[in-house]
C-alpha cells in the first residue's frame, strides 16, 4: 500500500528561494593564516541574501570578504558563514552572505518565503523582462505558468514602470548551473549521451511541484529546481541512487489529472546535513 505523500522539508527555513546558478564572481580577503588572496570561481546556489560558492582559498567563519559580480561588475561585502558539509562540484565550498543586502546584487529579483495567510500553488520562475532585460524569480499560478509557457506572459516591470511581455530565461541565456551542469556521480550514461541531451533541450528554472514516486510506494511532493523536455532537476529527501527507475508527475495537485511519467535517475549530489539531496532524472517519452 502506497505511503503517505509528505511535503518536502526545510522549504520554509529560507527567506528567499535558492536557485541554481553558476554565476562568475571574484572573491578577496585574508584567508586563515592573514595572507591576502584573490580568487576567481563561481556560485553554485544563490538566494537574495547570500549564495553558496566554490573556493579552494582556506578561509574562516566569520570572515569578511570582497565579493564582485563579474557579469555586472558590481562588487560588495560579504561574510563567510561557514563551508558546505556537502559538495555539489569537485572543490570546497563554502556559504556567504551579502551584508549590503539592499543592493540588487545578482540582478534577479526574489520573492520572499513564508507569510502567515495560506496562498494558492504558486510557480517560483525565473522571468527576463523583453524590454529592460531585467531578472525576476516571478510567482506564477499553474495556469498562468502554463500559458507563459507556450509563449509569454505579461506583467508589470518595476523598472519599465509599465506592462511589458516576460519569457522564461533559458539556460544558455543566464549562463546558469542547470541539471546538466552537474557532475553526473555515477550515472549509467556516457558523457557523449549527456552532451546530446544539452544540446537538444534548454532547462528552465522553474520551481514546479512534482510528486516522486519509488518503487516500493514511498512518495513525496517537492518542487522541480529546473526542468527541460527531457528531464527535471530536484531536491528530495527520499532515497535515489544513479540508475533506479521512479515515476514523477510534474505540475502535481491533489486531485490534478496531470500524467505519472516513468523517469530515470541519472545522478545524485548530497544538499545539506538533513540528508537532502539533488537529483536529475531523465524522462522516459512515451
Amino acid at each position: 500500500m502506497p505511503r503517505p505523500v509528505t511535503p518536502a522539508a526545510g522549504q520554509n527555513k529560507r527567506r528567499t528561494e535558492r536557485v541554481l546558478l553558476r554565476i562568475p564572481i571574484e572573491i578577496s580577503g585574508e584567508d586563515s593564516g592573514g595572507k591576502a588572496f584573490q580568487e576567481k570561481t563561481f556560485t553554485l546556489i544563490i538566494n537574495r541574501h547570500g549564495a553558496r560558492v566554490a573556493l579552494r582559498a582556506h578561509v574562516r567563519p566569520g570572515t569578511l570578504v570582497t565579493v564582485k559580480n563579474l557579469q555586472s561588475t558590481l562588487s560588495a561585502r560579504f561574510r563567510i558563514v561557514g563551508p558546505s558539509g556537502r559538495s555539489l562540484g569537485e572543490g570546497p565550498e563554502w556559504g556567504v552572505e551579502c551584508l549590503q543586502q539592499r543592493i540588487d546584487f545578482w540582478g534577479i529579483s526574489f520573492p520572499e518565503i513564508g507569510g502567515t495567510s495560506p496562498k494558492p500553488e504558486l510557480v517560483d520562475s525565473l522571468l527576463e523582462c523583453s524590454s529592460c532585460r531585467s531578472r525576476e524569480l516571478a510567482q506564477l499560478t499553474l495556469q498562468q505558468y502554463r500559458a507563459a509557457n507556450q509563449a509569454s506572459v505579461r506583467r508589470e516591470c518595476a523598472k519599465c514602470r509599465m506592462s511589458t511581455e516576460w519569457r522564461f530565461v533559458s539556460e544558455e541565456g543566464q549562463r546558469g548551473m542547470g541539471a546538466s551542469a552537474l557532475p553526473a556521480t555515477g550515472a549509467p550514461v556516457s558523457e557523449a549521451e549527456q552532451g546530446k541531451d544539452r544540446r537538444r533541450a534548454k532547462r528552465l528554472t522553474v520551481k514546479l511541484p512534482v510528486r516522486i514516486r519509488l518503487q516500493d510506494g514511498s512518495e513525496e511532493v517537492t518542487k522541480t529546481e529546473n526542468l527541460s523536455k527531457t528531464g527535471v532537476c530536484f531536491a528530495s529527501g527520499l532515497s535515489m541512487r544513479a540508475g533506479d527507475r521512479i515515476f514523477v508527475t510534474v505540475g502535481y495537485s491533489p486531485g490534478g489529472s496531470e500524467s505519472e511519467i516513468a523517469a530515470d535517475v541519472r545522478w545524485r549530489k548530497e544538499l545539506d546535513e538533513a540528508g537532502r539531496a539533488l537529483y536529475g532524472v531523465h524522462l522516459q517519452q512515451s
